[in-house]
């Protein structure tokens, strides 16, 4: 074991995990909350993230990709640098209605996309790795029609009843086997108790920065929802409760690094 070896967090997911260390996300040019860098920041000399979000994929593309992934960032390692803690944020892509585009391979059926998800949390459970499952959010479609026109010509659309419809489809097969974050319902809680009046006429803008990917107020509602939901199923890997890395430093001596790798 290397004195500076680091366990790890791994983030997993689509484009809305690629973009967790966004802090410019839309048109607005000031700093935003950043989902990345609070989540490294709590677990700082803890656990190291480990960052793998990829654009436009679905659970189809995330049963190959989390198995490889284990094998390499989890089985290949020593004790001291695997997977401590995870969280799997698929299905908005899945949730993407199928219209007439040639290009749109990111739908699946909800019952391929319930299958998909089982193989993956599988894949944590048979490793005993503590695992977060993260539902489709909501949506603003009048906001994606400004950003994405093409998709009305096509009917390639996503909106609330389907996001919805595929957040309690994970909650009743997976909810009795992994922590699951609705995270649908906990933005419309959210909403309801802290929403401005533009978000309650159905305005996410503040929430969402182009109707489908988190502005840095979207990613704070997630990030709080998360940190809840590790205290409650893992409080041995609440930041607070886990050992720092190296010493504190009014402990140090000569010896602490005289058998550093």
């Amino acid at each position: 074991m290397a004195y500076t070896d680091y366990n790890t967090f791994l983030l997993l997911g689509d484009s809305i995990t690629e973009f967790a260390f966004n802090q410019f996300p839309g048109p607005d040019e000031n700093v935003q909350f950043s989902l990345g860098a609070a989540l490294q920041n709590a677990y700082a000399r803890r656990l190291q993230l480990l960052h793998r979000g990829f654009n436009g994929y679905n659970t189809r593309d995330g049963v190959p990709l989390v198995r490889s992934i284990l094998r390499t960032e989890h089985d290949a390692v020593p004790d001291s640098k695997k997977i401590q803690l995870a969280y799997v944020f698929f299905g908005t892509n899945d949730a993407c209605r199928k219209g007439t585009s040639p290009t749109n391979n990111e739908h699946m059926p909800l019952d391929r996309f319930v299958a998909n998800m089982t193989a993956i949390v599988h894949e944590f459970r048979q490793r005993g790795i503590p695992l977060v499952v993260i539902t489709p959010g909501v949506h603003d479609q009048k906001l994606w029609d400004t950003t994405h026109p093409e998709d009305l010509l096509t009917g390639d659309c996503r909106d609330n009843e389907t996001n919805k419809l595929y957040q309690d489809a994970v909650k009743k097969h997976l909810g009795d086997v992994v922590p699951v974050l609705p995270l649908y319902d906990e933005t419309m809680a959210w909403i309801g108790k802290h929403g401005s009046e533009k978000a309650h006429s159905g305005d996410y803008s503040e929430i969402l920065s182009d109707g489908i990917h988190f502005s840095g107020l979207g990613y704070r509602i997630l990030y709080d929802a998360l940190m809840k939901l590790i205290e409650k199923h893992y409080p041995d890997r609440v930041p607070a409760n886990m050992p720092l890395k190296f010493p504190h430093y009014s402990e140090l001596t000569d010896e602490t690094f005289a058998h550093i790798d």
